[in-house]
């Protein structure tokens, strides 16, 4: 029997004893990163979504490095908080590859201080960590002690962190603490008050490594949640005070699920890493005061305390050299408020896509399934064996993000349902974006050996190689019908030209555009730039909140005629060329376009993300994906995109409606860190996948499975209260860390990567 690791919340040990010098790395014998590249588990489980916050501030230190820097003064950390937010990634799987919005890093800065008087001493760890929106500014505080490692008999060793998060002004509006302790580890946090406030407390209690109990309760407005549990190595026993469960904590139990968030790529033959030019750290002045933020392939971040630059603003490109300070390089911004996007076509058949998933939408009910609702995005996949589609699912967007309604029966769809509406367009994960199944009307039956299904590259276009004229059939705005739409009180149906809004049939006549490579945007007939970028008039219309994209573009006239009618232009001709291109606009950094000049004028470009391909291995973990190939994208080490997903019950573990409460999106499955199953090929070079972050979910059990193994419920143990608080931001208080310090000077760590 293989077990789980010791129980704990979460990411509570795993991330906390990454930021304290005394953890040792498990180092197999061969020396390639693809063998010694650190690997860390940690158990998910109903009780994590209480404790968060303790979760994304334990994760931050790990990534602040101050094991590497003890005594070494006052230094400045960027972390990306994607990283650290375990919702954040589960949004970034949901939404694939091709969402530069969740792709993006998004950093937060602090200012770190990491100090031990001996080897004797405990080591002090003082932390300011900035939190900026567009309209709030915060100061998290943050002293850690720590006295002893953990160890065989203490798995969460000697520490102490406490932490207030307030700002500029004001008491603390978030206050908390993590203990850890020969017996077990207590936390507590307190965030707002009266109707909307919350708070947590847990109590571990343990009896070495491999048994305990304990305790969670947190309270959110008027909801509270009361959790006792208890484990011993082979099992776990958690209640709510109603419905008691009991879980295996076998890693080979059949019913144990697991999801990996990051994975690394490394060459085939030495093992070593597999990097990609993405982007680069960069600094700038405004107002007296240095400014940290990255430019990279997705477009330019900033602090959201920083003022807006401009296009022809200049910043530093910063450059690290070990054992040396950093090199800063002057370059000039380029920027428009807009992008365009380029889609290069790929192919495989319909029988070889057979069970991969997709969303498409569908607003003609004729022929589809009885009782659809029209106008609305429905989850599907091709049966090659039944030769039909089948419906799985809805999306459904009544209220607060959207989610997938699971059907309880599929439904079954002709595909001459498709045939009708001149083809299939949809999204899907497993194929890395856009597909096309181009069935033709009227054909009866398809051949799924020899329909070739069309999915596409997408890739940024830099101003160099804007197409000089692009046109557009279908979605196809101009600075004016934006305009009109966003000034609302006028009737206005879409930003789009009229004749082009949600329009599939033949058209007489087509929409053209020019570009301006000096100005790197889109121009309609009158040579206004189509781009918007009022955030306000954006996120009041659901559609548009995430930025405005245009329809397909293309270069060729000719390449859009119809086949059956010559002297008119059709959409499904687009879908199947070689290239067509959108553009978007909108106020986010992944609507517009953004990038660095060097000295003599070029264009600093990056790497887009590598597309690979990934043959699933065979065997029931797989489920229907068995066998099958998919397309997935690698980003830069430990951004692995396009894993096909769905959804767990945060109770039962169990697979579950993406609309159920307390659901959550995971990964389907797991590529194994295992030479032959975890291959990936671009077509050209092969790869090796290690997995590098891993939940796990325990296999449900039946209650008298752990009521025969002697497991009870504590009941006495007595949480930690507001009475335990500590300030560190209270320059009356013992563990006073100070007022920020004002530091000018290069990130020495960028989301656990030593510089300098």
């Amino acid at each position: 029997m293989r077990h789980t690791p010791p129980f704990t919340p979460h990411l509570i040990l795993a991330a906390l004893a990454a930021a304290l010098p005394f953890g040792a790395l498990a180092a197999p014998g061969a020396d390639s990163a693809y063998r010694t590249e650190r690997q860390q588990s940690h158990v998910e489980d109903a009780t994590s979504r209480g404790i968060a916050q303790v979760n994304m501030i334990t994760c931050f230190m790990s990534a602040m490095r101050p094991d590497a820097l003890v005594n070494q003064g006052n230094y400045i950390a960027m972390v990306d908080q994607g990283k650290c937010d375990p919702e954040s990634r589960s949004s970034s799987s949901n939404s694939g590859a091709g969402s530069a919005s969740t792709n993006a890093p998004v950093y937060m800065t602090a200012i770190v201080n990491a100090s031990r008087a001996s080897n004797d001493e405990p080591m002090r760890v003082r932390t300011w960590i900035d939190e900026k929106m567009e309209d709030f500014a915060a100061t998290i505080f943050i002293n850690t002690s720590a006295t002893e490692a953990p160890s065989d008999a203490n798995p969460y060793g000697v520490f102490r962190l406490d932490y207030c998060g307030k700002g500029s002004e004001g008491p603390c509006m978030m206050r908390g603490f993590l203990e850890g302790a020969g017996d077990g580890i207590s936390y507590f946090e307190i965030e707002g008050d009266g109707s909307f406030g919350t708070s947590k407390a847990l109590r571990l209690s343990t009896d070495g490594a491999d048994s305990g109990a304990g305790q969670i309760a947190f309270q959110e407005g008027e909801q509270s949640v009361d959790f006792r549990f208890a484990y011993d190595s082979s099992y776990y026993l958690r209640s709510d005070g109603a419905s008691p469960q009991c879980f295996s904590r076998d890693a080979e139990d059949p019913g144990t699920k697991m999801s990996v968030w990051r994975y690394g790529l490394y060459d085939a033959a030495s093992g070593a890493q597999v990097n990609r030019q993405s982007g680069f750290p960069i600094e700038f002045s405004a107002a007296g005061k240095s400014f940290h933020g990255h430019m990279g392939y997705w477009g330019l971040w900033t602090p959201a305390d920083a003022p807006a630059l401009e296009s022809g603003a200049t910043v530093q490109r910063v450059e690290y050299r070990e054992g040396q300070e950093p090199v800063k390089t002057d370059y000039t911004l380029a920027r428009a408020d807009g992008r365009l996007m380029q889609y290069s076509k790929r192919t495989r058949t319909l029988a070889e896509i057979d069970k991969l998933p997709f969303n498409t939408w569908v607003w003609m009910m004729d022929g589809f399934f009885e009782g659809a609702t029209p106008n609305r995005q429905y989850e599907m996949y091709w049966h090659n064996g039944a030769g039909e589609f089948r419906v799985t699912g809805e999306v459904v967007c009544d209220s607060g993000p959207c989610q997938t309604r699971t059907y309880e029966a599929e439904k079954p769809v002709s595909a001459a349902y498709f045939g009708a509406i001149g083809g299939m367009r949809g999204w899907s994960n497993s194929l890395g974006g856009e597909l096309f199944i181009p069935i033709t009307p009227g054909g009866g039956a398809v051949d799924a050996n020899h329909l070739d299904v069309v999915y596409r590259v997408q890739s940024l276009v830099y101003p160099a190689d804007m197409p000089a004229t692009l046109h557009c059939l279908r979605e196809c705005p101009t600075a004016d019908t934006i305009a009109a739409y966003f000034a609302g009180g006028g009737g206005v149906e879409s930003p789009f030209v009229s004749a082009t809004y949600n329009h599939f049939g033949p058209a007489e006549a087509v929409l053209s555009y020019t570009t301006s490579a000096a100005q790197a945007v889109l121009k309609d007939a009158a040579s206004q730039a189509v781009t918007f970028t009022n955030r306000e008039a954006l996120s009041a219309d659901p559609r548009y909140q995430y930025g405005l994209r245009t329809g397909r573009l293309f270069t060729q006239l000719d390449a859009a005629r119809c086949d059956d009618e010559p002297s008119k232009f059709c959409e499904n001709k687009v879908e199947s060329i070689d290239t067509y291109y959108q553009w978007e606009t909108g106020p986010n950094q992944w609507n517009q376009f953004a990038a660095l000049k060097d000295g003599g004028g070029n264009i600093v470009t990056f790497d887009a993300p590598l597309q690979v391909n990934y043959t699933v291995p065979s065997g029931a973990a797989y489920g229907d994906y068995a066998g099958k190939t998919l397309v997935l994208q690698y980003g830069g080490f430990g951004e692995l995109w396009g894993i096909p997903g769905e959804c767990v019950s945060r109770l039962t573990n169990a697979k579950v409606s993406c609309d159920t409460p307390d659901s959550r999106y995971v990964p389907a499955f797991v590529i194994p860190f295992d030479e032959t199953l975890g291959r990936v090929s671009d077509g050209s070079t092969t790869y090796l996948v290690k997995w590098l972050d891993r939940e796990i979910r325990f296999a449900s059990k039946e209650l008298g499975v752990c009521t025969a193994a002697g497991l009870e419920l504590p009941s006495n143990l007595v949480l930690p209260t507001a009475a335990g608080l500590k300030d560190p931001s209270d320059s009356a208080s013992a563990i006073y860390i100070g007022p920020k310090p004002e530091l000018d000077a290069s990130p020495r760590v960028i989301h656990g990567d030593v510089k300098y």
